[in-house]
């Protein structure tokens, strides 16, 4: 029974040495090219609507669900650039509530500095480019789309590579947009200012 024992005892440290040392190794010589696919549940901040008349205020929002892709290549041992492509869907809270969710399509681009360890990489970093933003029909005379500019910035990044070519990632910071709709008649523009947490998770995959 003790010879048993001990040969349990020694198939279980070594499944477990054998998946720690997988983990530990999957990232060394890991792909250079990052691809992610996610979701986004940004929360907190608020939109100002920003002209002259009644059509201006401000408002908490809901959270804003979306969606996001990024692919990151590393140029240096620290240092990786790309592009990350955002859909999101915001709405405010109680000033406007009930008029619906709007749109924005967020094509950026995206450099990070990160720092590898074991299975993870965590990592901060910026991605400013531009937005394309259609408001809901609840705005009425707003013409859309409308140009304007975003920029999130990762405070708070970790991807976690379960395997060579495949991990989690999750991402905190904070999110902005900027953007003017042009208004039917002589009234003045729109100009529209969100800003709010960020949240962000998905998959990651080495290529």
């Amino acid at each position: 029974m003790k010879g048993e024992g001990s040969v349990l005892r020694t198939s279980l440290l070594s499944v477990l040495v054998l998946l720690f040392s997988a983990s530990a190794s999957a990232q060394t010589g890991g792909p250079r090219d990052h691809l992610g696919v996610g979701m986004a549940l940004d929360f907190g901040g608020e939109v100002d609507f920003d002209q002259p008349g009644p059509a201006r205020g401000w408002g908490d929002l809901d959270a804003t669900v979306g969606l996001r892709g990024h692919w990151d290549h590393e140029v240096h041992r620290y240092i990786s650039i790309g592009a990350m492509l955002r859909m999101s869907w915001w709405e405010p809270d109680y000033y406007y509530e009930g008029v619906g969710r709007s749109f924005l399509l967020d094509p950026s681009f995206r450099a990070i500095g990160h720092y590898d360890w074991r299975a993870f990489r965590f990592y901060g970093g910026l991605a400013p480019g531009l937005t394309l933003s259609v408001l809901n029909d609840d705005y009425v005379g707003v013409d859309n789309p409308a140009i304007g500019f975003t920029m999130s910035v990762t405070v708070a990044g970790m991807e976690w590579w379960f395997s060579r070519k495949a991990g989690l990632f999750v991402e905190l910071g904070w999110v902005g947009h900027w953007f003017e709709h042009d208004v039917d008649g002589s009234a003045p523009d729109l100009d529209v200012q969100i800003s709010q947490g960020l949240f962000e998770f998905g998959f990651v995959f080495g290529v």
